[in-house]
């Protein structure tokens, strides 16, 4: 009887595979989708409990999902009621305690901005206390489907990588490891020379007749990074700085100005990960002991409680504040050395990592913003949230080794907050609107605003959104995350330069595909995103 068994389940299997593979992408039913999603939008995201789990949206200011508040309690009072003003009359949510959930009335309240009043009442209905004002958006809902990409995921992706390649930018390092100092963003060593050198290893493995040429700017700017890193038996042991100056000090600006001598802690995961991808071409061996001695650095001074440094001194490594990053880079280094390359030994660096993320991060919702082009310091908890760091969270908890339902639960609620809080599906604010704008001002596709203090569309964010949704499909099969990453990667396409192929960092910018307003990361990110995408479409 089992050899039986067997064998029907070896002709199902073969039938399966026999079959051709049907794109996903092409059978959507956006009607049932949009129905989900508004169903969706009236469960809050991650809503705080008084006490034990803190409110993350002290500094929120819009919403797509129905939004919990919490209020300071007021003496005497016996109940808690927001009201709301709509089409001429008040609508009212109560509770007894100081949280209130906007979901009984979410689907009622147009988009826009909204001015609601909070007021505390006592045991016999009197007013007790002052009333607390309240202003925030109502985003648009995702209401598929949006204007579709123009061209292939992968023929885009290339685009991108080509054109990288034969800018300015990119032919600068033909001549050598040395920067070009005219471009701004080269002061940005571990995030733009990486960014170049594994946007390089894509062209080289994926269009053959680029292989050679693609391959040398790879390495040049690889060698570069070794050049200004930290030699063997210092502090930040093969670290590349955060902020290069040039030899003779020829780039300046305030973001450098503030920065002297200092470097953030988390960037030599780039060029760790830009060496990688050299060493998986070349297979030279001083590009993989290069990336192993920076995620050996790492090891060394992880402290007691799993945690790292958000900023260090660079001849030093001795931290500038008390703020700590959050580290899902490193524990991706660590996992990637052990997974692809056989390295052991970061077992337990990685696991005191996870735990401090969990406990100081994700539990709490803490993504507060830690880039590089602004201080760190006299920001209080939740006031520059960003999806960057979630983003984070979600790909390390999605491609370590072994996922836990509390990793996809998390990732899940991870991919609502960034949706949320980032993402327009929709918007009529005039500054946000780009070339695409459809009449009136409408910006037609869907886009990404990279954290709370910078409300523009950004590239990498747009994708690092899409990841998580694509995450999300992957390890659920949920159609309505498939849908949103669609909308998004094609967005990616549609601000692509038709004709150079460029990818603008900045999609609404007058000048977003000038060479000088690109980030060589962003662009790398992006084309990953797309060639993910391309998958799922393609089934490879």
């Amino acid at each position: 009887m089992k050899k039986i068994f067997a064998a029907i389940a070896a002709a199902v299997l073969l039938a399966a595979c026999n079959q051709p593979y049907q794109n996903p992408l092409e059978s959507l039913d956006y009607d049932a989708l949009n129905a989900q999603a508004l169903e969706e939008y009236l469960s809050p995201v991650h809503p705080g409990v008084p006490g034990e789990v803190p409110f993350w949206n002290k500094f929120a200011t819009k919403y797509i999902y129905a939004p919990v508040f919490e209020f300071e309690q007021v003496d005497g009072a016996a109940n808690y009621c927001l009201s709301i003003p709509s089409g001429g009359e008040s609508l009212f949510v109560c509770n007894n305690a100081p949280v209130i959930a906007l979901s009984p009335i979410w689907n009622e309240l147009p988009v826009g901005w909204i001015e609601a009043t909070m007021q505390a009442t006592g045991a016999d209905g009197m007013a007790v206390g002052s009333p607390v004002a309240l202003k925030f958006e109502k985003d648009n809902p995702f209401h598929g489907p949006y204007e579709p990409a123009p061209i292939g995921y992968r023929e885009s992706a290339i685009k991108a990588a080509k054109a990288l390649h034969d800018s300015p930018l990119g032919q600068s390092w033909t001549g050598g490891n040395k920067p070009d100092t005219t471009y701004f963003y080269n002061c940005y060593a571990c995030k733009i020379w990486s960014g170049i050198a594994q946007t390089e290893c894509f062209l080289a493995r994926e269009v053959p007749e680029y292989h050679d040429a693609a391959l040398a700017i790879a390495r040049n700017a690889c060698d570069g990074l070794i050049a200004i890193a930290q030699p063997e038996g210092a502090p930040l042991a093969f670290f590349p700085p955060t902020y290069y100056y040039g030899e003779n000090n020829e780039i300046s600006t305030s973001v450098l100005r503030f920065n002297v001598g200092k470097t953030m802690f988390l960037e030599a995961t780039y060029a760790a990960n830009a060496l990688l991808d050299l060493y998986d071409l070349t297979k030279e061996e001083k590009y993989l002991d290069h990336a192993l001695g920076i995620a050996k650095t790492y090891q060394r001074l992880q402290a007691e409680d799993g945690s790292w440094p958000v900023k260090v001194m660079f001849e030093t490594g001795e931290p500038v504040n008390e703020a700590r990053c959050l580290p899902a880079d490193i524990l991706m280094l660590a996992n990637r050395l052990k997974v692809k390359y056989g390295v052991e030994g970061f077992d337990d660096m990685v696991a005191k990592g996870e735990k401090w993320m969990w406990d100081n991060t994700i539990s709490g919702f803490h993504f507060d913003g830690q880039f590089e082009d602004v201080p760190i310091e006299d920001k209080v908890p939740y006031q520059n949230l960003t999806h960057c760091t979630a983003g984070d969270c979600v790909e390390y908890l999605m491609t370590k080794p072994q996922q836990t339902q509390k990793d996809l639960d998390a990732c899940i609620e991870i991919a609502r907050w960034a949706e949320d809080q980032f993402t327009r599906w929709h918007s009529e604010i005039e500054y946000e609107a780009d070339a695409l704008s459809a009449v009136d001002s409408v910006f037609s596709s869907p886009f990404v605003f990279e954290q709370y203090h910078w409300r523009n569309p950004v590239d990498a964010s747009i994708a690092k959104v899409a990841n998580n949704f694509m995450h999300i499909y992957h390890k659920t099969g949920d159609l309505l995350a498939l849908a949103k990453a669609k909308a998004l990667v094609d967005t990616l396409v549609k601000i692509q330069d038709p004709e150079t192929g460029m990818m603008p960092t900045l999609p609404n910018s007058e000048t977003k595909f000038s060479q000088d307003d690109i980030w060589a990361n962003c662009v790398f990110y992006s084309i990953n995103i797309l060639m993910r995408m391309h998958r799922i479409a393609t089934g490879e």
